[in-house]
């Protein structure tokens, strides 16, 4: 079986390289999103800390990496053994999940997700003849280096940079279910939020972080998002405001049908509606069917909500719906038009890059259909 020593790779040992260990936190919210990892999607990484092994054969050497030592989103694990080959096993210690293993190989190239409190527990194991290993830490250029925040929080703002909004949400709810307190998840998922026009929960959640431990810039950015909420939201009758905030909960949690009943309940009812409120209600049922798969249904409530809708910003996120809806139809003609009219009235930034990324595939299949 050979035998186990244990090493902490520190930096500034030695042998190792030296590093600064500041982070630099971006000054708005979708600096912070659309930054993310340029410097892993374009192969840029340098040596943060390194240090040479010497093993016997079927000797076994355990590295613990902690946060405090490399406070980035992620990094990679290079173990080379030059013309040795050897084993190595990854696991992450909060949870104890495995996130490599490979056995005798000369060369190792892990790539590690990271976030505050985060360690790996690292076996190099050699083979059946002496050799010395090199274990080397690589991060993003000094210079590249984004805001790193909790792993689930870090891994959101990865899929957002890929284009996986939706996903990034999700990891934004990982992120409060791991921590109920973690005021940057709050405010990431408060922004995705007001991108879909879900301005009373996404107030909510804007105000919880506030009240809670954020960092200084991060505070800075909620506190904006609050005052641009205040403005975004139109004032609405009260049973108006309380059926739009349920609507929206039971349409984040994809309750389809409990959110139509709710608004159906207040358009079809006794309250004497202004045409703000009808619109805003009207979107929400729109979304409401469209989640249900009724299409065209969807499509007439969205158009009635456009008729009636007396706010520019609204009217833009309205198209955006009615594009995302003719595309999953395959209109391709009308999913153009109605992209194009969103963005000439103008989208919040999620919604933007969306909408440009959507027309851009329209483009690519209607030249292709040709």
């Amino acid at each position: 079986m050979g035998t186990t020593a244990k090493a902490m790779i520190k930096p500034a040992s030695g042998v190792m390289c030296k590093f600064q260990t500041g982070l630099f936190f971006s000054f708005g919210i979708w600096v912070l999103l659309t930054a993310g990892l340029a410097f892993g999607a374009n192969g840029i990484y340098e040596t943060w800390s390194s240090d040479s092994f010497t093993l016997t054969p079927r000797e076994s050497f355990q590295i613990k990496v902690s946060y405090d030592q490399i406070q980035v989103r992620n990094w990679k694990l290079l173990v080379d053994g030059g013309d040795q080959n050897c084993d190595v096993h990854v696991r992450r210690t909060k949870d104890g999940s495995l996130l490599y293993q490979q056995n005798d190989q000369r060369h190792h190239d892990v790539p590690v997700p990271w976030g505050l409190g985060e360690e790996v527990s690292i076996v190099i194991t050699n083979r059946n003849v002496k050799g010395a290993f090199v274990v080397s830490l690589m991060g993003p250029p000094r210079d590249q280096i984004h805001a790193s925040y909790s792993y689930h929080v870090n891994r959101a703002l990865d899929k957002f940079s890929a284009g996986q909004r939706l996903a990034a949400e999700a990891e934004c709810r990982n992120a409060l279910l791991e921590n109920p307190d973690d005021g940057v998840a709050k405010v990431l998922l408060a922004g995705f939020l007001r991108d879909r026009q879900y301005f009373d929960r996404a107030t909510g959640l804007v105000n919880e972080a506030l009240e809670g431990d954020l960092p200084d810039n991060m505070r800075t950015i909620a506190e904006s998002m609050r005052q641009e909420l205040l403005k975004l939201r139109a004032p609405l009758p009260l049973p108006v405001r309380l059926g739009v905030e349920e609507a929206e909960g039971l349409l984040i949690d994809g309750e389809s049908e409990k959110a139509l009943g709710v608004t159906e309940k207040l358009l079809d009812g006794d309250l004497e509606l202004d045409s703000n409120s009808r619109s805003r209600l009207m979107m929400l049922q729109g979304q409401a069917l469209d989640q249900l798969g009724r299409n065209f249904e969807s499509l007439d409530v969205f158009t009635n909500a456009l008729q009636l809708n007396r706010n520019k910003d609204a009217e833009g996120v309205i198209y955006f719906h009615m594009g995302r809806l003719f595309l999953k139809m395959d209109n391709l003609p009308q999913a153009e038009g109605a992209y194009t009219m969103a963005l000439e009235n103008g989208l919040p930034s999620g919604l933007d890059v969306q909408a440009r990324e959507a027309l851009q595939g329209i483009t690519r299949r209607t030249r292709d259909n040709r």
